[in-house]
């Protein structure tokens, strides 16, 4: 239905970017979770098509420093159901982040979270 080399995977999770980057059409490595919805949100504002729910576990945003996304990179197949699920997804992130901001993690329970992160992509990417 999709091919993987024409997706694009926006995230701030490197081990995501490691593992997928060489078999998808291009990678936007960001700082933030925040900085990775709003990237999802322009492309998907562009036409991009969402191939992965921005809010795709049970982790609340200000749990979890991670976050990878996968967009079909074709323009102009975007769709308003996609914008309202990312801008809705961009609200919630606001909301959990006033009550209390992401903490910083040791490397240890970081590399967990990236793990959590990273198997959500990896459930979706045989599927396309």
């Amino acid at each position: 239905m999709f091919e993987l080399g024409k997706c694009i995977l926006v995230t701030n999770n490197d081990r995501a970017a490691g593992k997928w980057g060489d078999s998808v059409n291009h990678v936007f490595m960001m700082d933030t979770y925040e900085e990775v919805l709003k990237k999802a949100r322009d492309l998907i504002h562009t036409g991009h098509k969402l191939l992965t729910h921005p809010q795709a576990s049970s982790l609340k945003p200000n749990q979890t420093p991670y976050r990878t996304i996968l967009l079909y990179g074709v323009q102009g197949s975007g769709e308003a159901e996609d914008v309202c699920l990312i801008e809705n997804a961009l609200e919630t992130y606001e909301k959990w982040n006033s009550i209390k901001k992401i903490p910083e993690y040791d490397e240890k329970t970081a590399y967990d979270y990236k793990t959590i992160d990273l198997s959500m992509i990896e459930n979706v990417i045989p599927r396309l």
